[in-house]
């Protein structure tokens, strides 16, 4: 799959302007697309939570409530 990685990150903070997250789901979002890119865009990506906590620094709970703010704005599908 070839995705053009500056015009996803253009489009996710443009988006951002209209639609504000949490900073975590902004590091979970950043997370999911640098471990993607690495994985070359690898269709049905799986990602270990605790590879995701890791990354940002964050608790499960945290996490969890960063996937469903991504999900909720269409940003991220499970």
């Amino acid at each position: 799959m070839n995705i053009d990685l500056d015009k996803q990150f253009d489009e996710f903070y443009s988006r951002l302007d209209y639609f504000p997250l949490s900073t975590v789901a902004i590091s979970l979002y950043m997370a999911i697309l640098q471990i993607a890119k690495r994985r070359n865009w690898q269709a049905n990506l799986k990602i270990a939570n605790s590879i995701l906590q890791n990354k940002c620094s964050t608790n499960v709970s945290a996490l969890q409530r960063a996937r469903n703010e991504l999900i909720q704005n269409r940003l991220y599908s499970l």
